[in-house]
């Protein structure tokens, strides 16, 4: 119920900015006229023309069930629920619930929602009618879950003709009222659609019970009885669809699905239809074609839910195109037979790929592939800088462009594989020693990288030498247990350390460089083992602040030990 509670205070949020925003539309949202009719003791034999007629008008209504009936007529159930009605519990088998035990009572709400739970999956929320409104304390305390009792009664189990019903209807009808209609009976059906009919004309908008409570706000306890939800000048507006965005990806085709703040999304990849124990949005994934994807944003599966998204893809991506560069000839290939390759260099013309194509240093290129039939590939971006390293993930726009391009030109920095070189990751403790160690350190006595006193750094590890160098020159130390945590990311304030260890070890420190950090706005967070070398690194213009902070906890990235590493070596070659 906390939850529940968030999703209607986030949302009452977003209405607040909208009415700061765009007042006309928050009151043309305030002022709209909701209604829930529900039917009862069914499904029955006339259900299914209802559904029909309901359809038909675009109308959304609460089934309290029957669990009695419900196990006769199941797939009528499972209609209901497909086309986005609500299911509730009426009982199993229609007694006075305040004759029962706890026990009975529980046993009339638990079997009839075993019985729901085949068309609405595990786990859904189902909203109780006592049959005849009759509850006391014992049905309060055992049903576990809201009741719902009317506003609005035109008794048509007494009257049983569809003009009496519809005249009823109307005259009782209200804002945020509750009807209650029995589709048992076939008179029922014809009176209540042409209630319908003549409300919907009156600006009527009919929901669900639980989206009439959700949209203005309200929440549903349970073991607490509810009528009507009066209009209160809030309306949260309709569960929107979830969107789809879809990229080809290798042979298959990766889906992003997103939903309106709160909304959780629900889906299936093989034409299934949706409900309470379908997959649960939690990230992009990859789909094989053929395939039939179908989507729905909720806020709860049974009754506060969007209709249904469902796209067909039937087309294979083609496989995007691999760039590579050698002896300064640009070459394209695809792994999918028969596809056409097309790239631009730079800011010229879109050319078609027929072969290797001589290119200069400092050049950008982008390239697809297409073919008849199939989803044509992303487009892949590289540079080719001016130092000749090709990058996939590295380009000249990034401010840490040039330091790249001479970390790695000047074999201090390598890639992660397929020419990326992952510039925002972050920069282990091995990583940098290894950067470190490249840019100029002495090797280590074999004693000292056969002895290393650090059991997580692996005899065969390619930053063993680098790491036993660091620990010899003093640059690095461990972090406790005999662990050097190599894969570790490294925080701005412990990069500052090793890079002045490494200047100490060259001797190549300035002499007092006290205060040199006392304009950082966050100098009181620099623990007291790294402030002085955050002031030695600082005064020679190394390592900076950002914003005028320092920011001593944040992790360091690739590409901002490759720009440090690049001033170091500048202020090298001054000394």
């Amino acid at each position: 119920m906390k939850r529940f509670l968030s999703v209607f205070l986030s949302f009452a949020l977003l209405l607040g900015l909208s009415q700061f925003l765009c007042p006309g539309l928050a009151a043309q949202a305030a002022n709209s006229k909701l209604i829930a009719i529900t039917y009862d003791d069914g499904p029955g034999y006339y259900t299914e023309d209802l559904l029909d007629g309901l359809k038909a008008r675009g109308v959304k209504a609460t089934f309290f069930m029957l669990g009695s009936n419900a196990a006769r007529y199941s797939s009528t159930v499972s209609r209901v629920y497909r086309e986005g009605h609500q299911i509730a519990n009426h009982s199993y088998d229609h007694p006075d619930l305040t004759t029962l035990s706890a026990n009975g009572v529980r046993g009339q709400i638990q079997r009839t929602n075993a019985l729901l739970d085949k068309a609405c999956g595990k786990g859904s929320r189902y909203l109780v009618r006592a049959p005849y409104g009759s509850v006391n304390s014992t049905v309060f305390q055992s049903v576990g879950a809201p009741l719902v009792l009317w506003s609005v009664d035109p008794l048509d189990w007494k009257y049983r003709n569809a003009e009496t019903v519809k005249s009823n209807i109307l005259s009782q009808a209200h804002d945020g009222a509750v009807i209650l209609v029995h589709d048992i009976h076939s008179t029922t059906i014809p009176g209540s659609l042409a209630a319908i009919d003549v409300l919907k004309s009156r600006g009527y908008e009919f929901v669900t019970v639980s989206e009439l409570f959700r949209r203005r706000g309200k929440s549903m306890s349970n073991g607490v009885q509810y009528r009507s939800c009066p209009p209160n000048g809030t309306d949260l507006g309709p569960v929107k669809a979830p969107s789809v965005t879809v990229q080809p990806e290798g042979d298959k085709l990766r889906v992003t699905l997103a939903a309106q703040a709160g909304a959780s999304i629900y889906y299936s990849t093989d034409g299934s239809s949706l409900n309470q124990s379908s997959s649960r949005y939690q990230g992009s994934f990859l789909i094989s074609v053929p395939c039939t994807l179908r989507a729905c944003a909720s806020f709860h599966m049974n009754g506060s839910r969007s209709e249904t998204v469902e796209q067909v893809f039937t087309q294979p991506p083609v496989q995007e195109p691999r760039i590579q560069v050698e002896d300064g000839l640009l070459r394209l290939a695809s792994a999918t037979s028969g596809a056409t390759l097309s790239y631009i260099l730079q800011d010229e013309e879109v050319q078609t790929y027929t072969g290797p194509v001589p290119i200069e240093p400092g050049t950008e290129i982008s390239a697809w592939a297409r073919k008849e039939g199939w989803l044509t590939s992303p487009k892949v971006r590289a540079s080719y800088s001016p130092r000749g390293n090709l990058f996939l993930d590295v380009f000249p726009s990034q401010w840490f462009y040039e330091a790249m391009d001479r970390a790695v030109s000047s074999g201090y920095m390598g890639g992660v594989g397929n020419n990326h070189f992952a510039p925002a990751a972050p920069i282990t403790r091995g990583q940098l020693a290894v950067l470190l160690y490249r840019c100029g350190g002495d090797a280590p006595s074999p004693e000292t990288v056969d002895s290393l006193p650090f059991s997580d750094v692996p005899l065969d590890a390619y930053y063993r030498e680098a790491v036993a160098w660091a620990y010899e020159a003093g640059i690095v130390g461990g972090a406790g247990e005999n662990r050097f945590q190599p894969d570790r990311s490294v925080t701005r304030q412990e990069m500052a350390k090793m890079f002045a260890g490494y200047l100490r070890n060259q001797g190549a420190l300035p002499a007092d460089t006290a205060g040199a950090a006392d304009g950082y706005s966050d100098r009181g967070k620099i623990d007291g083992w790294a402030l002085e070398s955050v002031e030695q690194v600082t005064a020679l213009g190394l390592l900076s602040g950002q914003g005028g902070s320092f920011l001593p906890k944040e992790t360091s990235t690739r590409a901002q030990a490759a720009a440090v590493l690049m001033r170091l070596a500048d202020y090298l070659n001054r000394t």
